[in-house]
């Protein structure tokens, strides 16, 4: 499948830019733009959607339902897994490394809240 034609692809896109201007670079004729990855999706940040895409992809090729994870009880990981999975209709299952109670944690509680 590719990637373009995929459906979370068309949920969530590419990082949009952003110009930047200021005097400094129009006197010496620079244009800047940033790539807002941070804008890609409010909980699905860009750094985690670019590890997370691929793999989500091929489990939507698969035809997939189910995802399994390993990591910490504060795992940026998890949350957006959590996130992409409730998002694109998948079920996930995190296996959370540490000690039982750090999983009350604002991070793991929202991922619960995701299914």
């Amino acid at each position: 499948m590719s990637f373009t034609n995929s459906v979370l692809y068309q949920q969530i896109g590419a990082s949009p830019l952003q110009s930047i201007t200021h005097p400094l670079l129009t006197e010496k004729g620079v244009q800047l733009s940033i790539k807002r990855d941070d804008l890609l999706h409010p909980e699905i940040s860009g750094n985690k959607w670019r590890k997370l895409k691929h793999n989500l992809l091929e489990a939507e090729a698969q035809q997939k339902t189910h995802l399994l994870s390993f990591g910490g009880a504060f795992s940026n990981h998890i949350h957006a897994l959590a996130a992409a999975s409730y998002h694109f209709k998948f079920q996930a299952t995190g296996i959370i490394r540490g000690e039982a109670h750090y999983a009350s944690n604002p991070t793991l509680s929202q991922a619960q809240k995701w299914g």
